[in-house]
């Protein structure tokens, strides 16, 4: 089961999805915490008996934010928290998570469990597959649930669009290359993005103008 929460921070662009994911009753996972959020929380505690970790697609600020209060929410569970190598260096400057952008100095510091393409992650009950798709950050990640015919796609995909590729840390020149391995999954999967409405793979291989064109 997937559950998103709506966090809308000062304008539109800065409203980010955060998700909860697991079985009713056993454990979940937590996917880009980006607000302090009691409603969260109170979730959590009321349809899970613990929070196996947290994955974060990349380093942003609007993604990150609520890390340490989920931690010290939960601070007698194990709480790994997953993230690409590359965006390791975002945690910890306001200029490169983009927190600067909107009048903040967001720093935070926490440990970090590596993530790599195409791995599998150590979690119990969970079957989760990264695939590194950098462009709007060096170490942007997609986590693939083919269990649960899911894909979280953080600020790579979104509906109708892409994330954006002029930020501190993006690569433009690697778009076409990580849409790719997007494109290469199964059409009916349903795509949790970072910000804005899910939708499915195969209406994105249909009407995604920037997916148009990609072979």
């Amino acid at each position: 089961m997937v559950k998103a929460f709506l966090h809308k921070e000062g304008k539109g662009p800065f409203a980010s999805n955060t998700y909860v994911i697991g079985k009713i009753g056993g454990s979940c996972l937590v996917i880009d915490p980006g607000t302090e959020d009691d409603n969260l929380v109170h979730y959590i505690q009321k349809h899970y008996e613990k929070v196996s970790g947290i994955l974060l697609t990349h380093g942003h600020f609007d993604h990150i934010r609520a890390v340490e209060f989920l931690k010290k929410k939960f601070r007698d569970q194990e709480l790994p928290v997953f993230l690409h190598p590359l965006d390791k260096d975002l945690l910890g400057d306001p200029e490169a998570n983009s927190s600067a952008m909107v009048g903040e100095s967001l720093r935070v510091n926490f440990e970090t469990t590596d993530v790599q393409d195409g791995e599998i992650l150590p979690l119990r009950n969970f079957q989760v597959q990264v695939i590194h798709t950098p462009f709007h950050t060096r170490g942007s990640v997609c986590y693939l649930f083919e269990d649960d015919n899911a894909l979280f796609t953080g600020d790579t995909l979104f509906q109708g669009s892409i994330g954006r590729h002029d930020m501190v840390t993006s690569e433009p020149d690697r778009i076409d290359e990580s849409l790719k391995k997007i494109l290469a999954l199964k059409p009916t999967l349903v795509v949790y993005p970072g910000h804005g409405c899910m939708t499915t793979l195969l209406k994105e291989k249909e009407h995604n103008p920037f997916l148009q064109g990609i072979d």
